[in-house]
Formats: structure tokens, sequence, C-alpha cells
């Protein structure tokens, strides 16, 4: 044989072995710096966060009461996006209490939410997916007392709060969608399912899945901001959270293994409720184009443009963000009781 084959041949086995074998049997450590759910809920020190169970799931709530008088006439649930927690909602809570009660919740794998592995799941559920991920809110909806709830939800929340409502109508009376990428998500750009169930990926994509602790998921945060210069240190800190708690590589691996969620291009214009679209002004936040879109196929939305602020208002634009809502609702926009 030809030297030069041999040559070729063994750098096409040193590939091979590189992809196939490395992989299984380099060491990965795990994480470090985190402690147990239970630890990291009681660091957290909230007088009004609990862990709620909720379909199976171990989700951590923060409950706030209305500041008003009376009986509260609306309940805001509040739905974070990827990579982030309830603590994002910490700067609009005081303003949307005058408005009504306010609960802000965890979503399964982020912040301080139980983090299911695959052998903890029930037979032919994951609870990370989009339909479990219904399933979890319409059971802490049902916990809360009648009245009217107006679901806020932010990026990937938005994405959940429609699905939401075009399957559960009768339990959403308004929407706040703010920086929601309904076509974008649906559009399953991500790596093949055969590939992210390789025994390869299984072993390394929970450490992959660590890049967002580090500079990647700095830039995306960044990125959501109009000004990310403004970003202090307790955003930051409130931010990652949850990259504290055992497990959570694990857990965000388990996340983007169950893909892009259910398209809803065809499916907006079945979401009667009356909606908010808050579309942002970063460069690297969801193009107002798919903001505009979205208004334009609700049957009843109203799109307002942020000034100076982002993707994430409820963070870098907090009286802006309650302002336009506060206005949004006394506009009469829900219908009466």
């Amino acid at each position: 044989m030809p030297f030069r084959i041999k040559v070729s041949l063994a750098i096409i086995l040193l590939l091979v072995v590189s992809v196939v074998v490395v992989p299984l049997v380099v060491p990965i450590s795990p994480p470090p710096d985190t402690v147990p759910l239970p630890a990291a809920v009681a660091r957290a020190a909230r007088p009004n966060g609990r862990l709620v169970r909720a379909e199976g799931v171990d989700l951590y709530t923060l409950d706030t009461p209305y500041a008003g008088a009376g009986e509260a006439p609306l309940t805001f649930v509040l739905l974070h996006g990827y990579a982030s927690n309830a603590f994002s909602f910490d700067a609009v809570t005081a303003g949307l209490a005058q408005l009504g009660t306010v609960m802000a919740f965890d979503r399964p794998g982020f912040g301080l939410a139980g983090r299911p592995l695959p052998a903890d799941f029930a037979p032919g559920t994951n609870p990370y997916s989009q339909d479990a991920q219904v399933a979890q809110t319409v059971a802490l909806l049902e916990r809360l007392p009648p009245g009217r709830v107006v679901v806020v939800g932010v990026n990937s929340g938005g994405v959940l709060a429609l699905e939401l409502a075009s399957r559960h109508p009768e339990l959403v009376s308004g929407l706040v969608l703010v920086g929601t990428p309904a076509y974008l998500l649906g559009q399953g750009r991500g790596a093949p399912g055969w590939l992210l169930a390789t025994p390869q990926m299984r072993r390394i994509g929970p450490a992959l899945m660590r890049q967002v602790a580090g500079p990647p998921g700095t830039q995306m945060y960044e990125g959501a901001w109009f000004d990310p210069t403004a970003i202090t240190p307790a955003q930051r800190a409130a931010r990652a959270v949850g990259t504290t708690v055992d497990g959570w590589d694990e857990a965000l691996w388990q996340v983007s293994r169950v893909g892009a969620p259910a398209s809803l291009v065809g499916r907006v214009a079945e979401v009667t409720t009356p909606t908010l679209v808050l579309a942002g002004a970063a460069p690297g936040s969801v193009p107002l184009a798919e903001s505009e879109r979205l208004a334009a196929e609700l049957p009843h939305a109203t799109l307002v443009q942020l000034q100076e602020c982002g993707d994430l208002p409820q963070e870098e634009c907090p009286q802006q963000f309650v302002d336009v809502t506060t206005a949004w609702l006394r506009s009469g926009a829900l219908p009466a009781r």
C-alpha cells in the first residue's frame, strides 16, 4: 500500500476516534460552586418565594399581593425567557402590584425550578416540552383566586403565553408579549434530533451548555439591552442564580434537546385574547418586523415600540414598561368581568 494512502487512512482513523471515542472517555467534572436546589432556595432568602409542585415538577414562585384597596381586579402571571428567571421581574413587581396580584415563576430547568432528569420523567412525558410547560402553567393558574388573568411573556416566555392562550382562552384575559419571537423560534434551526440523541452528545452536551455561564451567555444577555453599560452587578447576579443549582447544565441540555416549540405560523390569528405587543429597540433584539407581524396577525393587538429600551424592559426600563402596560389596561383593552 502506498505510503500516502497509509497516512490518509491514519488521519481518517484519528478523526473517527476523536469524534466517536474521545467524547465518551474524556473526563467531565460537574460544574463548580453549585448547591442542591433546597439550599439555593434558602440562599435566595425571598420571603415570598416558595417551591410549588405542578405536574410533577417543583416550580419556584414569587407571589406579591395587590397593593390597592379591596379585591384585586387582576392577577399578573409573569413568564421569563431563555436562560433567565423570575428575578428578572423584580423592578416591575411593585408597579404591577398597584394593578393586581403578581405571580412570577421559574420554568423547568431555569432559576430555582426543579431539574428532573430523564430517569425521573413519567412515561411518555418530558417536563421541559412546550406541552408540559403549558400544563404546568395551567396547574399554577388553577391555584389562583378566580378573576381576570394577564399573562406577561418575555421572549420564549411570550411564545409559551401565546400557546397557553391558544389552548386555554378561558383562563387568560389579556397578554403582554415582550420581544416575542413567535415565528423565529418555530423555524427549527437547531441541530438535528438524531445528533443530540447520540451517546457522544448526551455526554458532552451538558458541558457545552456551560457556555451560558460564560462570555457567550453574557453576550446574549447584553445583546437584548439597548444600553448594556446600564446592567448592574445585582442584575447579572440575579440572572446567574440558575447556574448555582446542582445539575443546571444537564437540565439546560434537556431544554435544548426538546427543540423548537410547535410553530405558531397559521395559528396566531386563533388567539383572540386582547394583547399588548412590546418591541425593543436594541440592535441585537428580536427584529421589529417580528413584532409587527405578530401584532398584525393577532385579532386584538396593540403594538408599542419602546424608546431607548431593548427586549428586557422589565429590567432596563421598568418604569416605561409599567407605564405602557398601565395605559393599555386603562384604555379598556380588557373586557369587563
